[in-house]
């Protein structure tokens, strides 16, 4: 909001009786269908108005510019709010979808998907828009305890689910990228949303599902790997979680090469692959009967498990010499106290902690040493100051960065105890702090 200085900003009926204006009051409290449009996202009006019932146009010398548009809306008489006979109701879907893409949907597959529908719901597969519809108001309405319109983004969610399964049950659709961008938007209200607990994870598999009956790309470019730089860690992670093999474990999806090819990315990659061949080990201990616990089997797992650690810190010590050939190359002002060099070296070091976590916590299935679960707080607790640390820096990330917090900051909460504990509390507080209150709690919590 910028204000002329110099000139009085009462409103006109003040000016013109030469009276003290009133406190100005917001009666308007939707938010702008333009992003920032309105600085404080309400109309103004004077108190002294409202009180004789005199039409008001809000106090004077004040411009609200869109950043991302040329619309300049001011305070003037001739504004006068939407036109007569159209309600804020038909704006709904609009408004929805913009606090959503400004708050929730950031960078990576989701942000290809709302480029695919378009800036207002006005073109692209019906099945996707319908989704993000869902999302959009499920995500608004729970921000803003609006009960009637998150209510109607779960009806459409649910249409959604139906819809999605019958795309599954045709060949020709069931592998497509609108399903697959779909599915993953399903997840993204589940995590933001839940319905239930743990549903995000029912989601993941079935991604992971299509995406084995699809298979591997077979181009270096295009949608497929936008796609899957970030369902990648939520597929592995999810195996994890949930005891299985992952197929990010097998040779050919192994073969995919990472997106990018400087140092961050590549150890970011690498990590990834110890993590999927986690999966496999974790898996193996849920197969063996309690009868052999002490066999071959369990040997070879746990040497495999050790492995992995050696493997870790092998790439922690390349992330700390990447880390500070960059420190004084391209340095984020909020990460010198904590000596980051930036956003997407944080990220990657935040995925090793995590990784960390749950390497050991597969050792300790077949190991139980007691300095194992010193050294998951330990891990923790380099997570949460990392998230400390990206509180105070408002920039986006992209959408694999913004992932890997998310999947951090679970493993942290489970590690340190949640809201139990002194440090789970102070994650929580670093977590809302760094943004804005748009979190998953709830999710951390199932």
């Amino acid at each position: 909001m910028v204000s002329r200085p110099g000139r009085s900003k009462a409103c006109s009926n003040c000016r013109r009786r030469r009276i003290k204006c009133g406190e100005f009051a917001h009666t308007i409290v939707i938010e702008s269908i333009f992003t920032d449009v309105f600085a404080d996202e309400t109309r103004p009006f004077c108190k002294r108005c409202l009180k004789t019932g005199l039409p008001c146009d809000g106090p004077k010398g004040m411009i609200w510019v869109d950043e991302h548009s040329t619309i300049v809306v001011t305070s003037s008489s001739s504004y006068c709010g939407l036109p007569d006979g159209i309600s804020f109701v038909a704006f709904e879907d609009d408004v929805c979808f913009a606090y959503t893409r400004r708050h929730l949907m950031k960078g990576g597959c989701v942000d290809l998907a709302c480029d695919l529908i378009g800036p207002g719901l006005n073109k692209g597969p019906d099945l996707l828009r319908k989704s993000l519809l869902g999302l959009s108001a499920a995500f608004y309405g729970s921000q803003h305890c609006q009960k009637a319109i998150l209510k109607r983004g779960y009806m459409v969610y649910g249409e959604v689910l139906k819809q999605l399964n019958s795309h599954l049950a045709q060949p020709q659709l069931q592998t497509t990228d609108e399903t697959i961008l779909t599915a993953i938007v399903c997840m993204l209200l589940e995590i933001f949303v839940p319905t239930g607990p743990n549903n995000f994870f029912k989601h993941v598999r079935g991604i992971e599902a299509i995406l084995a009956v699809r298979g591997p790309p077979t181009s270096p470019t295009g949608v497929n790997p936008a796609m899957l730089s970030g369902i990648r860690i939520l597929c592995i992670i999810g195996a994890l979680v949930q005891n299985r093999s992952s197929m990010w474990a097998t040779d050919e999806w192994k073969r995919i090469p990472p997106s990018h090819f400087d140092e961050d990315s590549l150890i970011r990659h690498e990590i990834l692959e110890i993590l999927a061949d986690c999966t496999v080990v974790r898996s193996e201990h849920t197969r063996i009967p309690l009868t052999v616990a002490k066999s071959q089997g369990y040997a070879c797992n746990l040497i495999a498990a050790r492995g992995f650690l050696d493997k870790l810190r092998s790439i922690y010590s390349r992330w700390e010499k990447y880390n500070a050939s960059m420190l004084y190359t391209h340095v984020s002002a909020s990460s010198k106290d904590l000596s980051f060099a930036n956003r997407a070296s944080t990220a990657t070091y935040m995925l090793y902690n995590s990784a960390l976590i749950c390497v050991l916590r597969t050792i300790s299935v077949y190991d139980s040493a007691s300095e194992n679960a010193s050294l998951q707080v330990a891990a923790s607790l380099n997570i949460v100051q990392c998230l400390e640390l990206k509180a105070h820096d408002k920039h986006h990330e992209d959408g694999e960065s913004r992932t890997i917090a998310f999947i951090a900051t679970k493993f942290a909460w489970e590690t340190l105890g949640g809201n139990s504990t002194p440090d789970g509390r102070r994650l929580s507080r670093a977590v809302k702090s760094g943004t804005n209150r748009v979190t998953a709690v709830s999710t951390w919590e199932y």
